[in-house]
């Protein structure tokens, strides 16, 4: 996008409604881009003939063009010699032109001459060429739009165009070689397009400056300048004839017809005729068939006075047509009101310019521009369509004009010539949508199963809670009857402990007395042991005494025996008391330990009955959430 200078741009309004694209005479100029998520039609200067028609055609305010308006006020402010060449379709846009004229002189404009003289010489010089080499067939230029498109997208037509310059360009050319007009010009006009042509090396470099209509009038307003309270002024420059309806479709043919009335002079303007006739019109000169004498074209549909840069619009139709109605009066008057299209009156035109002009001079050249387009591979093709989701016949001929192209195989060799994005086209959109809708169903599909299982999961690990919950109920009931049962074992220990005390307290007494029976023994075994020596001592008398202290002797000597296994006896059962008592303190122990782990696994039973209890709640709320 470096070759040439963008006339046109596109600003911060654009919406990317792609109308812009639809409405472009050469479809290549537009370059869709995607900008912070959101779609942006630009312009690819080298491609873009500067026809305006994306400005038309844009309800947002979206495309705008830059001209010489500043440029210009800026040197006639500084003092430069600058002088005005002003388009015949001033009279159509500024009913009140002379008083325009007037605010150019007061802004310091040396010379202002009406192009209208220019159009003038432009049909002599046309005539004249063409006379001369008997050339048939060919295209005017005044329309530096269409120049455009032949020489950058179809020049095999450069040969047929007329090879004399537009009406602005001969009164250039005549303002500088035979009016002697130094300085610079500013051309004035509703034609974005002319600076193409002014720049362009075939014709001089004799205009500096191009002004817009329409940049001019806001530009004056900003500078608080009312041009219709300045004080009117008129052209510097000779009379002109019909050429000031030039502007009007079919403005160049009716001044043909003023010379050659039965010449045929086949008229197009607007865009895409203007195109369509253009890549059509090289077969029929081929062919050497429907060849007119020439072909009055035009590059806006309504003719220079609602050109781009204008400030006529459609709303002013009738306006435009009665000035250029009087314009066609006054060029008769102004020929001595001789009738309108007399050849006699053209006669004295050609005369004097015969005489006066040379047609050297107003030879224009052109040069081959062409811009290649970028060559579309069968696979980049397919891939664009692929990116598109067109896989079809039937999908890649939906043809729905959103994207701004006519059918979808444009679209798509935009694509894949890389100056538009599938996202710009709105059966992309839906085949995306349509898939995410697929994807949305498969995943509801997947979801929906997904909660059947959950269902059926969460049922299962209900009706699981269930059972763990009555068998948790089951656990804590034997828990309470272990922890009885345990309570009971307590209570037998204590009465056992106590029981042991109590036999031991006995144990006690009968091992006292059992050594008090020992004691009595021995005193019984003593005195029997008196009682046999006294009966010793009485020899017959002591008989029957001596054998009771014979029986108290055996019967202390049992007695003793008696006590003395009762007290081994006793000694024996001591270390078993002791045992017995070590045992129940171990038993009563271990019964508390028992007890406490009881009372805790009962705690933990309740904890996780509540747990399930809760867990068996959400369970059922779940399943009753699915079932809804």
């Amino acid at each position: 996008m470096d070759g040439n200078i963008q006339r046109i741009f596109t600003t911060e309004n654009c919406t990317g409604c792609n109308r812009c694209i639809s409405a472009c005479t050469v479809s290549d100029a537009n370059v869709a881009v995607m900008e912070n998520g959101r779609n942006k039609i630009h312009i690819d200067p080298n491609h873009c003939i500067n026809c305006g028609k994306c400005i038309e055609a844009c309800p947002h305010d979206a495309r705008d063009f830059i001209d010489d308006t500043d440029a210009f006020l800026a040197a006639l402010s500084r003092g430069e010699e600058v002088s005005a060449l002003v388009a015949p379709a001033v009279r159509s846009n500024f009913p009140d032109y002379e008083r325009l004229l007037g605010t150019l002189k007061e802004l310091g404009c040396r010379s202002i001459y009406d192009t209208s003289f220019g159009a003038d010489i432009t049909t002599w010089a046309y005539v004249r060429a063409m006379q001369a080499s008997k050339a048939t067939g060919l295209i005017s230029q005044p329309c530096p739009a269409v120049v455009n498109y032949i020489e950058k997208h179809n020049p095999s037509l450069i040969p047929t165009l007329v090879p004399i310059h537009s009406p602005a360009m001969c009164a250039a050319v005549y303002m500088r070689k035979y009016a002697g007009i130094t300085g610079k010009i500013a051309f004035i006009s509703p034609c974005i397009a002319k600076k193409d042509e002014f720049d362009d090396p075939n014709t001089g470099n004799m205009v500096q400056f191009n002004v817009t209509f329409q940049k001019l009038s806001k530009a004056l307003r900003a500078m608080g300048r009312d041009y219709r309270q300045a004080k009117a002024a008129g052209f510097d420059n000779d009379r002109h004839g019909l050429g000031s309806i030039y502007p009007m479709p079919g403005g160049l043919k009716q001044n043909v017809h003023c010379v050659l009335p039965d010449a045929w002079v086949f008229q197009v303007e607007g865009q895409p005729e203007v195109r369509d006739f253009l890549d059509e019109y090289g077969a029929e000169l081929k062919a050497r068939r429907n060849i007119p004498f020439l072909v009055d074209i035009l590059n806006c549909g309504k003719g220079c006075n609602m050109g781009t840069g204008a400030i006529a619009s459609g709303q002013h139709a009738l306006q435009v047509d009665k000035s250029m109605y009087q314009a066609k009066q006054e060029a008769a008057d102004k020929r001595g009101k001789l009738p309108l299209g007399k050849k006699s009156a053209a006669d004295a035109a050609f005369a004097r310019f015969d005489k006066t002009l040379r047609l050297e001079d107003f030879g224009r050249r052109y040069t081959n521009k062409f811009v290649q387009p970028p060559v579309v591979q069968p696979q980049k093709l397919e891939f664009a369509y692929q990116s598109l989701y067109k896989h079809t016949a039937e999908e890649r001929r939906v043809d729905c004009c959103s994207c701004g192209f006519s059918t979808c195989e444009e679209m798509a060799q935009a694509i894949a010539k890389g100056i538009n994005h599938p996202e710009n086209c709105v059966e992309y959109h839906r085949s995306i949508l349509n898939s995410q809708k697929q994807e949305m169903q498969d995943i509801m599909e997947k979801q929906q199963s997904m909660a059947e299982d959950l269902r059926v999961n969460v049922e299962t690990i209900f009706n699981e809670l269930s059972e763990n919950t009555a068998k948790s109920e089951e656990t804590a009931a034997i828990v309470h009857r272990i922890n009885s049962e345990v309570e009971g074992m307590t209570e037998i220990a204590v009465r056992l402990q106590n029981m042991m005390n109590i036999l031991n307290e006995k144990l006690h007494g009968y091992v006292d007395m059992g050594g008090r029976i020992v004691d009595i023994s021995t005193m019984t075994k003593l005195l029997s042991m008196n009682a046999s020596v006294e009966a010793a001592h009485a020899h017959t008398q002591g008989k029957g005494f001596s054998i009771v202290a014979e029986q108290m002797k055996v019967l202390s000597d049992q007695s003793g025996e008696s006590a003395r296994e009762i007290l081994a006896s006793n000694e024996q059962v001591f270390p078993l008391l002791d045992e017995v008592r070590e045992i129940s303190d171990s038993l009563n122990s271990r019964a508390e330990v028992i007890a406490e782990s009881t009372n805790e696994i009962l705690h933990a039973i309740n904890d996780i009955t509540d747990a399930e209890q809760r867990i068996t709640l959400t369970a059922s709320n779940l399943v009753n959430t699915e079932a809804n």
